[in-house]
């Protein structure tokens, strides 16, 4: 009986999180052609075809759903990025890299661009900062004196200022190649490294971009 009890626990977490991703899907699919902003729960759930109650089981509001969702999309990529800690890189190396990967993959899948340009960041939130990673990198730099002593938010607004930016520009028309390459190198200058360090980084040959997740919303956008 408790194998049982157990078995419809795990099939009901799943179903569960089945409907969260297919919510958040909805979610970015929808943002891909228009403003988050102006968009309303009954657009996500007449895309999802689910009703308003089922909408609500998963997200207070449709802020929320935005939320979650810019969450979750940062963490896939992180994880889907866990390669580059295998490899002894120093902080800013593996920030300029991150950067640049993110920026491409945001032109080769415009529905996550166009979701990542209207990602309202610095947040009033304390708890959400969906570009942590980055972030912490940025201090490392510091902290190692690859970058200039500056504050961390003074940093964190240079590099992701310059990520949204470039990937506005990158989908408003066809990029230059190496687009990324200019804008992080750009970005390495103003965090205060000296010239001939900044261009190496930024024109460091970048890995295999790592397979998206069988799974997830990396995952649904890669099978479209």
């Amino acid at each position: 009986m408790v194998k049982v009890l157990d078995h419809r626990v795990r099939v009901a977490a799943l179903r569960r999180e089945e409907m969260r991703l297919h919510l958040l899907f909805s979610g970015l699919m929808l943002a891909s052609t228009h403003s988050i902003h102006e968009l309303e729960v009954e657009d996500v759930i007449r895309h999802a075809e689910v009703s308003r109650g089922s909408f609500y089981n998963y997200f207070p509001s449709l802020t929320d759903l935005y939320d979650g969702l810019a969450r979750r999309l940062m963490q896939e990529f992180s994880d889907m990025m866990g390669v580059l800690e295998t490899q002894s890189l120093d902080a800013v190396t593996r920030l300029a890299l991150n950067v640049r990967i993110l920026m491409r993959l945001a032109v080769d899948f415009p529905a996550l661009g166009n979701f990542l340009v209207q990602v309202k960041w610095p947040s009033r939130s304390p708890d959400f900062d969906v570009f942590e990673n980055i972030i912490s990198d940025i201090n490392l730099g510091i902290d190692a004196g690859q970058l200039k002593n500056i504050s961390s938010s003074i940093g964190s607004s240079i590099v992701i200022g310059s990520l949204i930016g470039g990937i506005h520009s990158m989908l408003r028309e066809p990029p230059s190649t190496g687009y990324e390459d200019k804008v992080m190198n750009q970005a390495l200058l103003g965090l205060g490294m000296d010239s001939g360090s900044a261009s190496g980084i930024s024109k460091a040959r970048l890995p295999p971009r790592p397979p998206f997740p069988e799974t997830g919303l990396l995952g649904k956008l890669a099978n479209l």
